[in-house]
């Protein structure tokens, strides 16, 4: 009984130690919104209470009719179902965050929205079948200069939440994309159709879970699922993604 104590102070003791190190770390270094940029509780992570009320959410969990997502790869490619968390909007917070996971060595916000992802789908009949979660991926260059690939950060957060297990081995890019922002819908598809290639999978998962960081016309999305398609036509698939372009 007295050891018992005793561990439970010595629990006690360094959960303050630690308590006291954050807080006098957020006092030297406070962290800032990512939103409005100002200065964040020590209880909050990357974003306000304010800026996440206000956060452009599209609630898809909640619609019993097929989504503007789901209509989107309709002809396209046969997907079990699909999920976005945030409508993408230039000048609104979805794209501050975006742009702080991409571009501002920021990839703790991955996993920290990928968590939010995953709580908002993993109760969801439609994707309770999915062992195993697969970032899209990005070329070796890019990733090696940005030191991460954001889809694998939203990917580990949503493998926390749900736990199932995720894998970056499963798909590789092998060549650079050109910019897609000038092309049509044809031309996306065509640029990107032949730049994955797909390795050998566990005959056990029987349905996976693609995980992009945005979705505008689809067409990374619609090639990457038609290369794993044309080497598992058994294979279930599904797509999430933290946000779509409204």
């Amino acid at each position: 009984m007295e050891a018992n104590t005793m561990a439970e102070k010595r629990f006690f003791g360094l959960k303050n130690w630690l308590n006291f190190i954050q807080s006098f770390n957020h006092l030297l270094f406070p962290e800032t919104c990512l939103i409005c940029q100002d200065e964040l509780s020590v209880s909050s992570t990357s974003v306000c209470s304010m800026c996440s009320s206000e956060l452009l959410f599209t609630h898809f969990e909640k619609y019993t009719e097929p989504t503007d997502l789901d209509k989107l790869f309709w002809g396209r490619v046969q997907l079990t179902s699909t999920f976005a968390m945030l409508f993408f909007e230039k000048g609104k917070s979805t794209q501050k965050i975006l742009h702080a996971l991409k571009y501002q060595s920021r990839p703790a916000v991955g996993i920290e929205f990928g968590k939010m992802i995953g709580e908002k789908i993993k109760d969801n009949e439609l994707f309770s079948s999915v062992d195993l979660i697969v970032p899209v991926p990005i070329h070796p260059k890019k990733k090696f200069v940005r030191g991460y690939n954001q889809s694998e950060q939203l990917a580990i957060g949503i493998s926390k939440a749900m736990l199932v297990p995720t894998t970056n081995h499963f798909i590789e890019k092998i060549n650079h994309t050109e910019s897609q922002t000038k092309k049509g819908r044809f031309a996306r598809w065509d640029n990107v159709a032949r730049n994955f290639t797909i390795q050998q999978i566990n005959s056990k998962i029987k349905h996976i879970l693609i995980v992009d960081d945005v979705i505008t016309t689809g067409a990374t999305l619609e090639a990457l699922v038609r290369s794993i398609q044309e080497k598992k036509p058994e294979l279930r698939i599904s797509i999430v993604s933290l946000a779509i372009t409204k």
